[in-house]
C-alpha cells in the first residue's frame, strides 16, 4: 500500500478529481469486501488511474464487514451507497467486485436513463455472457434507479442470489440492464479462493417479488463501526 500511496499520489482521502476540465459525472465505486487484501491492492492499482484516464471525478467506497457471519455482498453494497450519498451528491453509483478488472478504457463508467452492466464478457466465464440476465460484476445505477429499486436484497448470505434477485427489481421496475459497451466490456479476473455457497438462494429468488419492497434499503439495518479516508480509498468497517 506505501507503493501504491505513491504511485497514486494524486488521490487524497480516496477522491479524484480532473484539474482541467469539468467531468461529465461525479461517480462512486462500491467495493463489498472480506479478506480479499491482495486483490484490493490488484484493484486499486488498476482502477484508479483507469478512472483517471476518463476524466472523472470519483471516489472509491471499500465496504468491509466484520467477520462472523457468513459475507452479504448485497448489505455490502447497500451500506456503501447510504455512507457514499451522504458525503455528497453522486451522478452515479457503480457496484464493483474486487476481483473483476475492465481491460478495455472505452467501457466508462457512467450511469444513463437505465442501469448499466459494465461486466459482459469475463475471463473467469471464458470471456463470453453466461446468460442473459446476468447482473454481477461491474453494474451502474443512478441515486434515483436504485432508491427506486429498494437497492440490493439483505437475505443473501454467502456466494450467490443477489444478483439475480437486482436483476428481478430492476425488470419489476420498468428498468431495462443496458450494456452499450458491449464490445468493450470485456473484463480479466483476479484469482481467489472460493467463496461460501449459499444453500438458501434459490428458495429467497422464488419469493423476489412478494419481498422487494420491503426488503432492501428500506429496511437496512448495521453497526458503523469505522470510517475513514484513506489515501487511496475510503474504509467503511461494519458489523450486521
Amino acid at each position: 500500500m506505501t507503493i501504491l500511496k505513491s504511485i497514486h499520489s494524486y488521490m487524497e482521502g480516496g477522491h479524484y478529481g480532473p484539474p482541467n476540465c469539468t467531468p461529465v459525472q461525479k461517480v462512486a465505486i462500491i467495493v463489498p469486501y472480506r479478506d480479499r487484501k491482495k486483490q484490493l491492492q490488484v484493484f486499486l492499482n488498476n482502477m484508479i488511474p483507469k478512472l483517471k484516464r476518463q476524466q472523472l471525478e470519483f471516489a472509491i467506497y471499500v465496504i468491509e464487514q466484520k467477520s462472523g457471519l457468513p459475507f452479504n455482498r448485497g448489505m455490502m453494497a447497500n451500506i456503501g451507497f447510504k455512507e457514499a450519498v451522504s458525503d455528497m451528491e453522486y451522478d452515479c453509483i457503480v457496484f464493483h467486485d474486487v476481483d473483476v478488472l475492465p481491460e478495455d478504457d472505452r467501457n466508462f463508467y457512467v450511469c444513463s436513463d437505465n442501469p448499466i452492466h459494465m461486466s459482459v464478457k469475463v475471463e473467469q466465464f471464458g470471456y463470453r455472457l453466461i446468460y442473459e440476465k446476468l447482473a454481477g460484476g461491474i453494474i451502474t445505477f443512478s441515486k434515483e434507479q436504485f432508491e427506486k429499486i429498494n437497492g440490493y436484497s439483505n437475505q443473501f448470505f454467502g456466494w450467490g442470489g443477489e444478483d439475480d434477485d437486482l436483476y428481478r427489481r430492476i425488470k419489476f421496475n420498468k428498468y431495462e440492464l443496458i450494456r452499450p459497451f458491449e464490445d468493450f466490456g470485456i473484463c480479466g479476473s483476479v484469482n481467489h479462493e472460493p467463496a461460501e455457497k449459499n444453500s438458501d438462494r434459490r428458495k429467497f429468488l422464488k419469493y423476489s417479488y412478494e419481498v422487494w419492497k420491503n426488503d432492501g434499503l428500506s429496511n437496512l439495518k448495521y453497526n458503523l463501526l469505522r470510517k475513514e479516508k484513506k489515501h487511496l480509498y475510503r474504509w467503511i468497517y461494519v458489523s450486521i
